[in-house]
């Protein structure tokens, strides 16, 4: 059986879980459709099937880090989040992934850990509304538009954990 993240790479169509966001150095980016916590994205490895982040050179494996914390910076700006998770699982898809997903005061288990179906609402965002969150998202992924924000970012967040 072929691996369903190998075969959805490199394609500019949606599918019923996600919308492309960005394809990135060493990722492609999609955002999912069913969550209730917006700007949850999917960072995917796309350069060959590859299961764990271990089976990569370093240099791989610095470029794809990068790129999560890339998109964990950008969705952090967009939505606001008090809290980002990334989880790297692919316990039912063996292929390289990272779940970015942010953490808001009203989720469904605000402070503690979320339970996995608790993330997902049956009926999509609507299509109009995810569009324009993947754009903005995109936007913000450029890397002259995130690079003005990144340090500035980092210490005003540093200052905000340290003091709450």
């Amino acid at each position: 059986m072929g691996c369903p993240l190998c075969a959805s790479l490199g394609s500019d169509s949606d599918n019923d879980h996600s919308l492309l966001v960005a394809t990135m150095p060493s990722s492609e980016v999609r955002l999912e459709r069913r969550s209730r916590l917006p700007g949850y994205c999917i960072v995917i490895w796309r350069h060959g099937h590859v299961a764990e982040p271990t089976e990569l050179s370093p240099e791989a494996a610095s470029g794809y880090w990068a790129d999560v914390v890339m998109v964990s910076r950008a969705i952090e700006l967009e939505f606001r989040p008090v809290k980002m998770n990334l989880f790297t699982l692919g316990n039912w898809v063996p292929h390289l992934h990272t779940h970015v997903v942010p953490r808001f005061e009203d989720d469904p288990a605000p402070g503690g850990p979320i339970a996995w179906t608790n993330i997902f609402k049956d009926e999509p965002t609507s299509p109009a509304t995810l569009r324009e969150q993947a754009d903005r998202l995109a936007g913000r992924l450029s890397s002259h538009r995130l690079g003005d924000h990144v340090g500035r970012m980092t210490i005003e967040q540093g200052a905000r954990r340290q003091a709450g």
